[in-house]
């Protein structure tokens, strides 16, 4: 982090499974020492989206934390994904006083074990009480987080967030206001919407997070200065060109690696599956297995990788890889 501020290619990583569906600290490990190979990664993310952190259950969360943590500690930052246990089901939204307490819990632990940050989501699986706004909840809900860490807090608002529990302009000031609320992940493509959130917190210390790596350019243009996205698991080191160019005024080369990441992000059929099998060969044995979506009506499992997938995208990562070497 720089000046305490999250910055650079923020790695939102895989969660690694035993084919019984439970974690495999193990393999995760193997993991996170691939990734850091890369030297590319500033920040690893730990129950992100990618990583299936709609699948995990109340002792998942404290695994993969103690197992993280202590991994990596000394070695560089981690965050950890700390919102209470939902599965996104619309339908069926948890006990918002049982959510919080865990979110509450998993920031207090998270922060004993060493992290260096935690995630949270908007809260959209608590329903405003009688007489409260979303945007109501959003404010009592991470200032009861922030009251329960010294932790960096970062707000993720992921693909397909509800539409009234999406930050505005005059919501992300006043979050920027509460203690210890330090950025957003904004995953979006949608430019007019990221750079209007990011110039309302420009006077704050606070980061705009492209959760988007397909738009990481436009992003800088707007004020991000990190980037979480699949890429920053499979090919940090290309969005770290981005940055690294643009920071230059390189604008013609920061747009040439953009170009690279997009096609990346568009050739690939389940990035989770192929990344785990690629590492394999690499010499970080792991399953590829992934948790099965079943118990949410609005979220499906990836459609699993082929041979064929597989292969067929190898050699474009490879080549756009070797554009990039230092």
């Amino acid at each position: 982090m720089m000046n305490g501020l999250a910055h650079g290619v923020i790695a939102p990583v895989f969660t690694v499974f035993h084919d019984d569906g439970a974690l495999d600290d193990k393999g995760q490990c193997h993991l996170l020492d691939a990734l850091m190979e890369t030297k590319s990664i500033t920040a690893y993310f730990l129950r992100s989206g990618l990583g299936q952190m709609y699948t995990f259950s109340y002792e998942d969360v404290v695994q993969i934390t103690k197992n993280a943590c202590a991994h990596l500690a000394g070695k560089a930052p981690v965050y950890i994904g700390a919102a209470g246990i939902w599965n996104r089901n619309w339908d069926r939204r948890p006990d918002p006083e049982v959510y919080t307490r865990q979110a509450v819990a998993f920031s207090k632990l998270a922060e004993d074990e060493g992290a260096s940050a935690v995630v949270h989501t908007m809260p959209e699986a608590i329903l405003p009480r009688e007489g409260q706004t979303p945007e109501d909840v959003s404010i009592e809900y991470f200032e009861r987080i922030s009251n329960a860490t010294k932790l960096p807090i970062y707000l993720y608002q992921p693909p397909g967030t509800e539409q009234r529990f999406r930050v505005t302009p005059d919501l992300v000031r006043r979050l920027a206001d509460v203690p210890r609320v330090k950025g957003l992940k904004l995953s979006t493509t949608d430019a007019e919407y990221f750079f209007n959130v990011t110039w309302a917190i420009q006077d704050k210390e606070f980061v705009s997070i492209s959760g988007a790596e397909t738009a990481f350019y436009p992003a800088l243009c707007c004020g991000a200065k990190a980037v979480i996205g699949q890429g920053a698991c499979i090919s940090p080191r290309v969005l770290k060109t981005i940055q690294e160019r643009f920071d230059r005024g390189d604008y013609a080369g920061a747009m040439e690696a953009q170009r690279s990441a997009n096609l990346l992000v568009e050739r690939i059929a389940n990035a989770v599956e192929f990344f785990k099998r690629y590492l394999n060969e690499k010499g970080y044995p792991m399953s590829p297995f992934t948790r099965p979506v079943t118990d949410n009506p609005y979220w499906k499992s990836a459609h699993p990788l082929t041979d064929d997938d597989y292969h067929a995208y190898k050699p474009i990562l490879e080549a756009e890889l070797a554009r990039y070497v230092d």
